[in-house]
């Protein structure tokens, strides 16, 4: 008889209880509480994947970096370049700025004198800036120097032969060079790096400029 009284009372509890929603106790604080943070979780995340690179504790906000920058024009160094303007950088540039006082500066014999926004994490740069500094516009397939010669890989050649447009980077320290063949802008630059923007033929091989030697008199 228990039993059966047992199962009628479980019966009729179920049967009062179709139809409604269940309710936290405490009414909607909690789950009020629980959506917060899964935003809140979520943002957090987003911004994590987009803040790039983490700061580097060993930069300070007045360091200065230097990096050394030539373009190979068929089968030489090319010695026209003209020295940027520091009154004409633009100030929203990642590199937080490009001096004009020693040690580091933007000198005529190749030489680029940046620091880093310590703050912002941005030890490292992008070459897209220095192209920018010498007034070029560089594509994967052609250069556009500051007084307007473009040099395509369609319509350009070097001595009656095909070329191509490449950046070698020397990191410091190193006797050889990375080479890149597309995506030139995008190559990262750092400290007392090398860079070579080239347009030669095959098999032509791109040296490293004797100015990269001094990097280490603008170590800031």
């Amino acid at each position: 008889m228990a039993r059966t009284s047992s199962a009628k009372k479980i019966a009729r509890l179920a049967e009062k209880g179709k139809g409604k929603k269940v309710r936290f106790q405490g009414g909607s604080v909690f789950p009020t509480v629980v959506l917060a943070v899964v935003v809140l979780g979520a943002v957090l995340i987003a911004y994590a994947r987009q803040g790039g690179t983490a700061v580097d504790a060993t930069v300070t906000a007045d360091q200065k970096y230097a990096t050394a920058f030539a373009f190979f024009n068929c089968d030489a160094l090319a010695t026209d370049l003209k020295q940027p303007d520091a009154a004409t950088l633009n100030p929203s540039d990642k590199f937080a700025a490009v001096t004009t006082d020693a040690p580091a500066a933007i000198i005529a014999d190749g030489i680029v004198g940046w620091m880093p926004q310590a703050l912002a994490g941005q030890r490292k740069a992008k070459l897209d800036t220095i192209f920018g500094l010498y007034g070029m516009t560089v594509t994967d397939d052609s250069i556009t120097l500051a007084d307007g010669t473009k040099i395509s890989e369609t319509d350009t050649k070097c001595a009656n032969k095909d070329a191509k447009i490449s950046v070698n980077v020397w990191e410091s320290g190193s006797s050889a060079s990375k080479l890149s063949i597309a995506s030139f802008g995008g190559v990262k630059i750092d400290n007392q790096m090398t860079v070579v923007l080239s347009f030669a033929p095959d098999g032509v091989e791109v040296p490293r400029p004797a100015v990269a030697d001094s990097l280490a008199d603008y170590q800031g």
